[in-house]
C-alpha cells in the first residue's frame, strides 16, 4: 500500500475489487495469495467484505477451486480472512496481538541472548524520544491521565506488584501521548520482557525511593511543554532502572555461588590437611 496516496474519504465506497486471470503456471497459488492479498491491503476488499463464492472467484482468477482453497487457507494462517460454516471467507482486520505476539515467540526462540543492556539500548531509544514527543504532543487528557497514573503509583508505594503494574502502565501511556501508534506498537514488541524485568525488581528494597523521582520530572517536564526536560529525565530514569536490574543480577549470582559451595568447604585458604 502507497502510505503516501490521499486517504480514503470518510463514507466513501471502496474501490471495486480488480480480479485478473492468472496463467496455469508453477506456483500459482502463491500468485493467487498475492493478488488477493494486493486487493485487501489496497483496500479493494476491506475489512468485513465477504469473498466472492468459491466457483465464482476461481473462475474470474482462471484457477481451479483447489488452488483457491490451498490460496484462502494461507490468507486464513496470515491472519486476513476467516472462514465460516455456512458464510464463507470474510476479511478480517490483523490485531495488535497478533502482530506482537510472532516478535515475541522469535525473541524466545532463536537462541539469542537478550541481555539487560540490550534492553536498555531499545528502551533508550524509544522512550527516550518518546517522553520528549509527548511533551510536544500532550492534550489536557493526556496530562490528566499522567497525574492520575503517577497518583496511583504514590498509592501503591508498598505495594511491589501494584507498583510494577503501574510502572508499566505510566510508560505505555508516555508512548500513547506522543499519538505515534508506531512507536506504541513498537514499545509493546519488548512488553512482555519488561514484564520480566519489572517482576523481577518489584521486591527490592528502596526501589520506590529511587525510581520515583524521574518520574514525577518526566510528569512535570510534559506538563511544561519540555521536550528536551522529559528526554533528559527519562534518560536519568533509564539509567536508574539498568543500575538496579545490575545490582539484582549481581547479587542472584552471588547468592547462587554461595548456595552451591559444599558445606564446611574453606574458602579462606588451601584445604586442611
Amino acid at each position: 500500500m502507497d502510505l503516501l496516496a490521499n486517504p480514503p474519504v470518510a463514507g466513501a465506497r471502496p474501490p471495486k475489487a480488480r480480479f485478473r486471470v492468472l496463467g496455469r503456471k508453477e506456483g500459482v497459488v502463491t500468485r493467487v495469495v498475492q493478488a488477493l492479498e494486493r486487493e485487501i491491503l489496497e483496500g479493494r476488499l476491506p475489512v468485513g467484505t465477504r469473498l466472492p463464492p468459491e466457483r465464482v472467484l476461481s473462475q474470474r482468477l482462471g484457477v481451479s477451486r483447489t488452488v483457491l482453497r490451498e490460496a484462502i487457507g494461507v490468507l486464513r494462517a496470515n491472519g486476513l480472512v476467516e472462514t465460516r460454516q455456512g458464510i464463507g471467507s470474510t476479511v478480517r482486520g490483523v490485531t495488535r496481538q497478533e502482530i506482537l505476539k510472532p516478535i515475541a515467540l522469535f525473541l524466545r526462540t532463536s537462541g539469542e541472548v537478550v541481555s539487560l543492556e540490550h534492553l536498555h539500548q531499545v528502551r533508550s531509544i524509544l522512550e527516550v524520544e518518546n517522553a520528549g514527543l509527548a511533551a510536544e504532543q500532550a492534550t489536557a487528557l493526556d496530562i490528566e491521565d499522567l497525574r492520575r497514573i503517577v497518583a496511583e503509583m504514590e498509592l501503591a508505594a508498598n505495594k511491589p506488584q501494584q507498583f510494577a503494574a503501574k510502572d508499566a502502565e505510566f510508560h505505555r501511556r508516555i508512548a500513547q501521548t506522543t499519538h505515534n501508534p508506531l512507536l506504541l506498537l513498537l514499545l509493546d514488541s519488548i512488553r512482555d520482557l519488561m514484564a520480566e524485568i519489572r517482576a523481577l525488581v518489584a521486591q527490592e528494597q528502596g526501589l520506590y525511593e529511587r525510581v520515583m523521582p524521574t518520574h514525577f520530572r518526566v510528569l512535570e517536564c510534559v506538563e511544561a511543554r519540555d521536550p528536551e526536560g522529559a528526554r533528559a529525565a527519562m534518560r536519568e530514569h533509564l539509567r536508574i532502572a539498568l543500575t538496579i536490574q545490575r545490582e539484582l543480577v549481581a547479587r542472584r549470582l552471588r547468592e547462587s555461588y554461595t548456595a552451591d559451595e559444599p558445606r564446611g568447604a574453606n574458602t579462606n585458604g588451601p584445604p586442611a590437611p
